[in-house]
């Protein structure tokens, strides 16, 4: 599957259950999310928008995806809002690519990989990175893990099982 279809099947609304666990402090939380991923194409305004501050050229730029996000933790009552914009720049023959996330004026810039139908994509942070793997289970069931690492220690890991609840995969 290439970076531009392999995106696209993430596209749709999705309900999410996460649990993180903090494995420095040994506890554990468990939370809900509301999904809604956009497919955009390489032209899309945003995206091109989104690549200037880290001066990457928006020729090189395969696709992207606009995330919301509404999510409430167990034991929480506030719930948690927020929208993200990822910008997946043209994998090298290797398959690895630059991968931009910018949310409200933060944007970030990591790598990503697609080996064996599981995406997975590190963003460095000032004190450590952040690696997240997603595989789809089917088209409509996928997984994603995440774990934080602090220097060379893995602080926090999270597994969520997602299931696509419309707007299905478009055809091309």
């Amino acid at each position: 599957m290439d970076i531009v279809n392999f995106f696209e099947s993430l596209a749709g609304k999705w309900f999410s259950q996460r649990t993180t666990h903090n494995l420095a402090g040994q506890s554990s939380q468990a939370g809900q999310s509301n999904l809604l991923i956009e497919f955009l194409p390489a032209s899309d305004g945003d995206l091109v928008q989104a690549c200037a501050p880290l001066g990457h050229d928006p020729s090189h730029i395969a696709c992207g995806l606009r995330i919301h996000q509404d999510s409430q933790l167990d034991g929480e009552t506030k719930k948690i809002q927020s929208s993200a914009l990822m910008v997946i720049l043209t994998p090298s023959a290797s398959g690895e690519g630059v991968l931009i996330q910018a949310a409200g004026s933060a944007v970030l810039q990591g790598s990503y990989r697609v080996e064996a139908e599981v995406l997975t994509i590190t963003t460095p942070t000032e004190t450590g990175q952040v690696e997240e793997r997603l595989w789809f289970v089917n088209p409509n069931l996928r997984m994603r893990t995440s774990v934080v690492k602090v220097g060379d220690t893995e602080q926090i890991a999270s597994f969520c099982s997602e299931i696509r609840m419309g707007l299905a995969k478009p055809t091309t």
